[in-house]
């Protein structure tokens, strides 16, 4: 299966993150969608995520830079899920205590018009289940 849409999704979500156009980040989002904003800290709704992602922006001192690199899509039906290796850069902040280069799962699921929307954004992965011992 060619997964391009998703993926396109995926960089233009990016883009509009670098941009700090929190308005079209959240239109990226199911309403009903949760971001993982560090691993104690959870966003659910587009409002809350394009608040979470601005203050996500200011931690970083507006200079924020998200990229992703290769990514594995297991699509089935609607849903799909996606495994990739993502990026955080900011020149501003070089003391974060969150890694800059993580394994990310994201879940994604297509809506009535064909458009993939994240419903699930994890860019922490599987480093959740260090933070629960």
């Amino acid at each position: 299966m060619n997964h391009q849409a998703i993926k396109q999704e995926i960089r233009a979500a990016d883009q509009a993150i670098n941009n700090k156009d929190f308005d079209t980040v959240a239109n990226f989002y199911t309403n009903e969608a949760a971001l993982v904003v560090r691993p104690d800290l959870l966003a659910y709704g587009r409002t809350d995520i394009r608040e979470a992602h601005k203050r996500i922006s200011e931690y970083f001192n507006g200079s924020l830079e998200v990229s992703q690199g290769d990514m594995v899509v297991i699509e089935a039906g609607n849903t799909a899920l996606v495994l990739a290796k993502t990026f955080v850069k900011s020149s501003e902040k070089l003391d974060s205590e969150y890694s800059t280069e993580r394994d990310a799962i994201y879940v994604y699921v297509k809506d009535d018009s064909g458009k993939w929307l994240c419903a699930i954004d994890n860019s922490y992965g599987v480093e959740l289940l260090k933070k629960q011992a």
